[in-house]
C-alpha cells in the first residue's frame, strides 16, 4: 500500500502541517495521480490505494495495462490507474 511506503520513508512533519502536505504520483508518461495527506490517513481510501507490480496485478485478476508498478484505488471496480509510475512526490502545498 502506499501508506506503507510512505511510514517507510519516514516523513518528518509537524501534526499541524499534515494538512498542507499531498502525494503525487508520477508515472513514465506524465500522467498524475495526487492524493491529500489526509485522504491517505484519515480516511477510508488509504486502505484501498496500492502500488503493484504487474504480478501483482495478474494476481488479483485484474486487466493488466502496463508491466511496472501501478496505483489502483478507489471503493468502485474502476480504479485510478497510475501505470509505469515513475516516482512518488511528497510536497507541502505552498
Amino acid at each position: 500500500m502506499l501508506k506503507d511506503i510512505l511510514d517507510k520513508a519516514g516523513i518528518d512533519v509537524s501534526l499541524k502541517l499534515l494538512s498542507e502536505v499531498y502525494i503525487t504520483c508520477i508515472a513514465s508518461d506524465n500522467y498524475k495521480v495526487v492524493f491529500s495527506w489526509n485522504e491517505i490517513y484519515n480516511s477510508t481510501i488509504g486502505e484501498k490505494v496500492m502500488i503493484l507490480t504487474r504480478s501483482q496485478w495478474e494476481k488479483r485478476k485484474l486487466n493488466a495495462r502496463q508491466d511496472c508498478f501501478v496505483i489502483c484505488c478507489g471503493p468502485c471496480n474502476r480504479p485510478a490507474l497510475c501505470g509505469r509510475t515513475a516516482k512518488i512526490l511528497i510536497e507541502q502545498v505552498k
